[in-house]
């Protein structure tokens, strides 16, 4: 990278892009909506069934945006000493995942008889709420990119070439194996499963200052976006759907997602309008990592749970959900948003807020 690269670069760094707020306040929302979401029922209705695996299609980009957005931060904010580097991220990732992992354990061991063997297993494979398994991605994505940044062909496009070759070939497997038990908690956290998004992050991170690239690309994703989505659906409705994020097609779709979203929201940027109407989840983005971390099982497992199961919606399967989903969405936004304004150093070292500038 040259010498006007890399001052084009921290310019950039240095002015916070509105775009990948508001991906990421709209990627938490999808996070939370899909950790309400269960199997439906027999007897539920064809088309709210249909209505939800829509809706899953698109929320599953969600951890893949999340992917995008860290590689592409991590690429312009790579500077400093190896060590610099694991304090900065123990401190603002593992310090909060750990505090909610005893927040998970203490709930689980109240409402299972107390400590046990599998609690301590799943405690020990970050399975103690099962959203947790990012971070052990991040982990070593994060270690692995941070050592490529270092390297005379950090900036090759070889490296997202080869990182989707290898993602492919990955979901592909996992698409026709039996993911369940053990299998299943080492096959989320298979780095390979996530790479590319990552990968891809980095390399645009690198390649160019800002997001400007995305703009003509905008039609070519969305144009894609809707391929998938209609063979999503036609092999879904006569045959199977994809289980959680094991399917080509989610793969594909999710790829094209991450440029399609970022793309269009800078278009829509442009109209003062929507730009307004974005401005809420530009703001949610601050509390992303917070309302990752905290949601389950607290809000969504039990509080909302105990409002909701035994009430009007519990008959409805696409009612019961969406309900789920807003109590415990709202709940935990007020939560994560009351602490800051109490306690910020709390909120900041332990509860997960973010730095606005941090990926």
């Amino acid at each position: 990278m040259t010498q006007v690269q890399t001052d084009r670069v921290q310019r950039a760094t240095r002015t916070r892009h509105n775009e990948l707020d508001v991906l990421r306040g709209t990627a938490i929302v999808f996070v939370v909506f899909l950790h309400a979401y269960f199997s439906a029922w027999d007897g539920a209705p064809a088309h709210e069934v249909f209505v939800m695996h829509a809706i899953h299609l698109f929320a599953q980009g969600a951890v893949p945006v999340f992917l995008f957005v860290s590689g592409l931060l991590l690429a312009k904010s790579h500077g400093g000493s190896a060590a610099d580097f694991a304090v900065r991220k123990l401190r603002r990732l593992y310090v909060p995942l750990l505090f909610w992992m005893i927040v998970a354990l203490v709930y689980r061991m109240q409402t299972e008889g107390g400590l046990s063997p599998t609690l301590v297993k799943s405690f020990l494979e970050f399975d103690i709420s099962g959203q947790y398994y990012y971070l052990v991605v991040l982990l070593v994505l994060m270690v692995a990119f941070f050592a490529v940044a270092r390297t005379p062909w950090a900036g090759s496009a070889w490296i997202p070439a080869i990182s989707f070759v290898a993602n492919l070939v990955t979901i592909f497997y996992y698409q026709h194996s039996t993911v369940d038990g053990t299998f299943a908690i080492l096959a989320y956290r298979n780095p390979l499963v996530w790479v590319f998004f990552f990968s891809f992050g980095f390399y645009a991170g690198r390649r160019w200052p800002d997001l400007a690239w995305t703009d003509r690309l905008l039609l070519p994703a969305a144009a894609a976006m809707v391929a998938i989505a209609a063979y999503y659906f036609i092999s879904g409705e006569t045959g199977e759907y994809p289980i959680s994020y094991f399917g080509i097609d989610l793969y594909l779709f999710s790829c094209c997602a991450m440029v399609g979203y970022t793309a269009l929201i800078r278009r829509l940027g442009r109209s003062s309008a929507a730009a307004l109407l974005m401005e809420p989840f530009r703001r949610l983005s601050h509390y992303s990592f917070a309302i990752y971390l905290a949601h389950k099982p607290i809000f969504i497992v039990w509080l909302a749970g105990e409002l909701i199961n035994d009430g009007r919606f519990s008959h409805d399967y696409l009612e019961l959900m969406t309900a789920l989903f807003i109590v415990g969405f709202v709940s935990t936004l007020a939560f994560v948003v009351a602490v800051e304004r109490i306690a910020p150093w709390f909120a900041a070292t332990f509860v997960g807020i973010e730095p606005e500038a941090e990926p």
